[in-house]
């Protein structure tokens, strides 16, 4: 499969772990995964958002299947269990190092 991904509230934050996780699970499977491009037919495309004020991604894509998730679209399912406990992958953030620890541990303004 050809697998894009959507980092929605783009790369100059924090590395988006479910995206991270994502990658790591379909390359595992023998999936094709890249940064989604609007030049290339993709069988799946995952959107990711954490933040509720981000803009939503308002452009044509072109896949089979288009996945959204994250608490930026106010969706706090999981992962399926198989992909949730796949080791996230850093490639795809190459200027990231790989960190154990807490990720965040709430929000800093009392959000729910």
């Amino acid at each position: 499969m050809k697998i894009g991904l959507v980092d929605v509230d783009g790369h100059s934050g924090f590395p988006n772990l479910a995206l991270m996780r994502l990658s790591a699970w379909h390359k595992a499977c023998g999936d094709d995964v890249e940064w989604w491009n609007g030049f290339t037919h993709y069988d799946r495309v995952y959107l990711s958002k954490v933040f509720t004020f981000t803009p939503d991604f308002n452009t044509v894509i072109d896949a089979d299947e288009i996945i959204t998730g994250g608490t930026g679209y106010k969706d706090y399912t999981s992962l399926p269990p198989e992909v949730e406990v796949t080791p996230p992958d850093y490639s795809i953030y190459p200027h990231y190092k790989r960190a154990i620890g807490f990720l965040t541990r709430g929000c800093i303004r009392d959000c729910s």
